[in-house]
């Protein structure tokens, strides 16, 4: 009996529990630059457009983002918004020589009025079917643009890692980031030393319609 190969059982799990879905993330408290920056959001989380492929998928996943950019000088002053609405797409083939899941994601639209860190860049994306646990890691290729707290911008790489399993019959996704410098010149890394708050976002659970009375 030949084994279901993983894109047909990440494909399937896709179809079960993620797509069509929508997630609120908690709120979360970022400090970065020495504590000079401090960030505030949540965001809303909608997963949707599957399409396969003969040797994949793909799928979007869109953002909803409500917060704001602070500097922290005597007082917190907001310096940004993080308002935006952003369409990530990701693209997955399973390769023949391995049957490993391995592609990208990359931004396909932003709202953002403010310059977005992450427009125009692209993640190496590898996903990884455990039962009912989907992981799913990613690195950036190149770097973001990050605010600094003088105004300008530096060269920052992230990696991180996405955990989609199901919670009390819903959806529920962790994603845990750690980040580097950059050298653009010749894309050396280094870690930033800085943390980031492991971000949690749960499936909304809709209320069942209302029974129709009959006449």
């Amino acid at each position: 009996m030949s084994k279901t190969s993983q894109r047909t059982q990440a494909v399937e799990f896709l179809k079960k529990y993620v797509i069509g879905r929508c997630l609120i993330t908690h709120p979360i408290e970022t400090h970065i630059e020495h504590d000079l920056i401090v960030s505030a959001y949540e965001e809303d989380v909608i997963f949707s457009n599957l399409n396969e492929t003969a040797q994949g998928f793909s799928f979007d996943m869109t953002t909803l983002a409500r917060g704001t950019r602070y500097l922290n000088r005597d007082h917190l002053l907001a310096e940004g918004t993080l308002n935006a609405v952003r369409v990530i797409r990701y693209e997955i083939t399973e390769r023949l020589s391995s049957g490993d899941l391995i592609g990208h994601s990359h931004f396909i639209s932003s709202t953002n009025s403010h310059p977005d860190p992450f427009t125009g860049t692209i993640f190496f994306v590898r996903m990884i079917l455990n039962g009912n646990v989907l992981n799913v890691e990613e690195g950036h290729v190149g770097y973001a643009d990050v605010p600094t707290a003088d105004g300008k911008f530096r060269p920052v790489a992230t990696e991180g890692h996405y955990t989609y399993s199901i919670e009390k019959g819903g959806l529920a996704i962790k994603y845990e980031q750690k980040t580097f410098n950059v050298n653009p010149k010749t894309l050396q890394r280094t870690p930033t030393g800085e943390k980031y708050p492991v971000q949690v976002s749960h499936e909304i659970a809709f209320p069942a319609p209302l029974p129709v009375e009959e006449n």
